[in-house]
């Protein structure tokens, strides 16, 4: 199989993707596929590649930005290729954490209460939460929305980018007087003149996270930090953080994750393989987003959660591109 790995990108996840991608290559050229690795710099980058019907299957290996949000995968439709995991639709929604929410919240699927935040940046400031816009007469200000998020959510409260992975953008507020500068934090560190910031009532417990491989569940995963919570160092840093799978939760809880991440992939029509993640407080499980292009290098968690059940990474990586031939009408073709 001739197979394209598409890495990089202008994201703040670019140096994740590329640890994706260059595993992801590694593992497809041990299945012997003849392999080519891209780095791009940007999505419209792919608009110039003209040899990209040269190749069977398109693995999309960006992290955040165009490259998850369906910006590049609309682009991958409109040339024609064949290509791994989600379509635009799907990837669109599933990088817009508040519009997931709102699926779960029409599901019945519990997540935690949320506020959404318009940040502008040539404005310098607020414009608007949750549809209510300032007016030159009223501006909004941080004062406000950090008094409605304390009255609404309560302390502490988690505050981060509405559009990001990886746990890029993300802080956990336990006082009133640290609101303002999380929040400015978590704003600065995005691109672009108007911000989404998701803050979100935080949920003290477990975290979880559960695989749908091909509308197949895999194994329950519990990630537990050494220190702290799940950000961003805990994740990319060996030895930082103990991973169990399958997860020690007794039923029917463990059962309900599953199945609530199962219905979430089919509900926004996810392809190939997303990661559904979640906090536990040993009582209820509380969903928070829903993943279209998980990590896949030495440390990601859905290659543990598919090891657990005996698919090797390059089987795992092998078995996403035969399964966007197959639903492109190319057929399964036998393994070398």
């Amino acid at each position: 199989m001739r197979v394209t790995v598409l890495m990089g990108g202008d994201s703040p996840e670019r140096e994740i993707s590329l640890a994706t991608g260059k595993a992801v290559a590694d593992g497809l050229a041990r299945c012997g596929h003849q392999v080519r690795l891209r780095e791009i710099e940007n999505v419209a980058a792919v608009m110039a590649m003209t040899d990209l019907a040269e190749d069977e299957v398109i693995f999309p290996a960006l992290h955040g930005g165009d490259g998850e949000d369906g910006h590049l995968q609309a682009v991958l439709d409109l040339k024609g290729a064949t290509y791994a995991m989600s379509g635009p639709r799907a990837s669109a929604v599933a990088m817009d954490k508040a519009a997931t929410k709102r699926v779960m919240v029409g599901a019945g699927i519990r997540t935690p209460d949320w506020l959404l935040v318009a940040w502008g940046r040539a404005a310098g400031g607020p414009v608007a939460v949750d549809g209510a816009t300032s007016s030159p007469g009223t501006p909004l200000t941080l004062e406000h929305v950090r008094d409605r998020a304390l009255a609404e959510l309560g302390l502490p409260l988690v505050v981060k980018l509405n559009g990001a992975g990886s746990s890029v953008g993300v802080e956990i507020v336990h006082q009133p007087d640290e609101f303002e500068a999380a929040f400015e934090r978590v704003a600065g560190s995005a691109a672009g003149n108007q911000v989404g910031i998701l803050l979100e009532k935080f949920i003290p417990g477990r975290e979880l996270t559960a695989a749908i491989l091909m509308g197949r569940r895999l194994p329950l995963l519990e990630i537990r930090p050494n220190e702290g919570f799940y950000d961003y160092d805990n994740k990319y840093t060996s030895g930082a953080s103990e991973y169990l799978v399958p997860a020690p939760v007794n039923s029917p809880q463990y059962e309900d994750m599953c199945a609530d991440a199962q219905r979430l992939y089919d509900l926004l029509g996810c392809r190939g393989v997303a990661r559904v993640d979640f906090r536990f407080d040993d009582q209820k499980a509380w969903c928070l987003e829903i993943n279209t292009i998980p990590g896949m290098t030495e440390l990601s968690l859905v290659p543990k959660a598919a090891a657990a059940v005996g698919i090797t990474f390059e089987h795992l990586v092998d078995d996403l591109c035969r399964d966007a031939l197959l639903r492109a009408g190319g057929g399964p073709k036998e393994r070398s």
